[in-house]
């Protein structure tokens, strides 16, 4: 099996879209599972922000940055789960408000609410481009820096990997490869590689090349580890 960093995807929404379509030929479900945000909130009250933490979501990255500022990162396959599932939350609302106007209208097709949205001002949300991602000091940039790997091979060789990724967009590519795109923070990536060459999954001198190409791209993240 092959792993490596697809570094071909483009930051803005709509040519992500269009290049996960047209290249891999993804639909557009797959690739609200690697097409990931990251936002600078503020809030003047604690309870609309706690109410949303209660709900467990999977997939997403939370810290505290600042007094009443906190950094998230999610998927767009978690901001539809929000809009579908946890709706009545003034979180929820908020943030539709926020990237409805910041994001491709496909994002929203079959999610967005039908009724008048009525928000809250004690949430505030702003976000982030990739160069501030970049920018981030290094214990956040692990963790809410995402970048998408793409595994190949075998049926038998994904699904040896599957347990131990979380959100991922599979393709049959031929009669017997699959590629397996997998959205993994830099810390979530070291994790993996361990795993795997604990469990023989991908040969050591493909991951030792991997991490080389991540320590030339972010120096500064591999003191975290």
């Amino acid at each position: 099996m092959e792993i490596k960093l697809n570094t071909i995807f483009p930051e803005k929404a709509s040519d992500f879209l269009e290049l996960g379509n047209k290249l891999f030929r993804l639909p557009e479900e797959e690739l609200y599972k690697l097409y990931f945000i990251t936002l600078k909130i503020k809030t003047l009250s604690d309870p609309p922000l706690y109410k949303f933490l209660e709900r467990t979501l999977p997939f997403i990255k939370f810290d505290e940055v600042g007094k009443k500022e906190f950094l998230l990162t999610l998927s767009i396959h978690t901001v539809r789960q929000l809009l579908v599932e946890h709706f009545d939350l003034k979180f929820t609302k908020n943030l539709y408000l926020f990237l409805q106007e910041r994001l491709p209208i496909e994002f929203f097709k079959g999610c967005a609410p039908k009724r008048e949205v009525v928000t809250s001002k004690d949430l505030s949300f702003y976000l982030l481009t990739l160069k501030e991602k970049a920018e981030l000091p290094p214990y956040l940039k692990v963790k809410h820096l995402i970048l998408i790997f793409q595994l190949t091979g075998t049926c038998e060789e994904i699904l040896r990997c599957v347990p131990y990724l979380g959100l991922y967009a599979l393709k049959r590519w031929g009669e017997s490869k699959y590629e397996l795109f997998a959205p993994l923070s830099i810390s979530d990536f070291v994790y993996l590689s361990q795993e795997m060459e604990k469990r023989g999954l991908i040969e050591r001198i493909l991951l030792e090349i991997l991490m080389k190409q991540l320590k030339g791209l972010f120096p500064d993240c591999f003191g975290e580890f």
